[in-house]
């Protein structure tokens, strides 16, 4: 089972629509997740802001309740995203990081993945690590 890319909240509501949680749990497939579908994969889903907006509006939820595959909390694309603004602030050192604060964040460049079996999760590749507002390799 292959869940691509797209806009993260958007994704997550659909899947909560088709119970696909519900539907994995008897499965016994692979699952391959990338962008948005890697980050809905975790428990809690850290919905970065992404579009205009989303970083000022009180109502935007950035942690959603996941597909539950993975304990990770994965930001990908993180070297082409870095250096970024979103509603005129740095993605990361002023929105990221201040969600960070008692929740830790995968960051990952493309190209890197994170693997799975269930009972343990393992990074292959150059990624850090967002937590209580700081990074770290």
């Amino acid at each position: 089972m292959i869940l691509a890319g797209g806009h993260v909240p958007t994704q997550n509501i659909f899947f909560q629509q088709i119970n696909l949680k519900n539907e994995l749990k008897t499965a016994n497939k692979i699952i391959i997740g990338f962008s948005a579908g890697s980050m809905n994969c975790s428990e809690e889903v850290y919905a970065q802001p992404e579009l205009q907006g989303e970083s000022l509006d009180p109502n935007y939820k950035r942690f959603l309740k996941g597909l539950g595959i993975t304990k990770s909390q994965i930001l990908p694309h993180y070297n082409l995203i870095k250096n970024e603004y979103l509603d005129g602030k740095r993605l990361f050192e002023e929105i990221t990081y201040p969600d960070s604060f008692g929740r830790s964040f995968i960051t990952l460049n493309d190209g890197c993945y994170l693997y799975g079996d269930g009972q343990y999760e393992i990074v292959y590749g150059e990624s850090f690590i967002i937590s209580d507002g700081t990074i770290k390799k």
